[in-house]
């Protein structure tokens, strides 16, 4: 695995709050529900645990293509949680 140059420099205990931290962010953002569960809560997520300053993608697709995706995705979901037959839409 690589690692970045800045982790490789750590020592120990700035290494367990920086993954603390890291946690603490991903399950703020798992825990989000409703509408405050939203693709632009990715780019928060991204912006909070990674480094660099490197802009996430943006939704460029036409809306239509980006509802579809949006109602597949609702859909897995609820299939994870509930379960679901597959094919079922």
């Amino acid at each position: 695995m690589k690692l970045d140059p800045d982790i490789k420099k750590m020592p120990t205990g700035k290494l367990r709050r920086e993954l603390q931290r890291t946690r603490n962010v991903i399950r703020s953002h798992r825990n989000k529900e409703g509408n405050a569960r939203c693709w632009h809560n990715d780019l928060g997520l991204y912006g909070k645990t990674l480094p660099e300053s490197k802009p996430a993608g943006k939704m460029t697709q036409p809306e239509d293509e980006l509802l579809r995706n949006c109602k597949n995705y609702i859909r897995r979901q609820q299939c994870a949680s509930h379960g679901c037959k597959r094919g079922k839409r």
